[in-house]
């Protein structure tokens, strides 16, 4: 009778950071990425034509003042966002084949 080895079994969640995982963010990333999350309220509270007077609307790319300053708060809002979630740090899950290699 012979006694093969066996694989070592690895429950998920037990396995401790390696080499191949993500090191914890940096400081200068996080505050980076509050930053812009802040500046991405600040222009959707831009994009609210609360600020609009009595006076004839002007015309800017053919479309009234507060449609155009509305659009352009709305698309820098989208690519901060966007340079925002690059900068998150989002774990990625160990799947079942990785969990059981030696």
């Amino acid at each position: 009778m012979t006694t093969e080895p066996r694989e070592p079994v690895v429950e998920a969640g037990s396995e401790r950071r390696g080499e191949g995982a993500r090191a914890e963010q940096p400081r200068w990333a996080r505050w980076l990425r509050r930053a812009l999350l802040c500046l991405v309220g600040l222009l959707y509270a831009a994009s609210i034509p609360w600020y609009r007077g009595d006076a004839p609307p002007a015309r800017l790319f053919g479309l009234p003042d507060w449609v155009a300053v509305a659009i352009l708060c709305y698309a820098a809002a989208a690519i901060l966002n966007s340079a925002a979630w690059l900068l998150a740090d989002i774990p990625e899950p160990v799947a079942d084949d990785e969990a059981r290699r030696p």
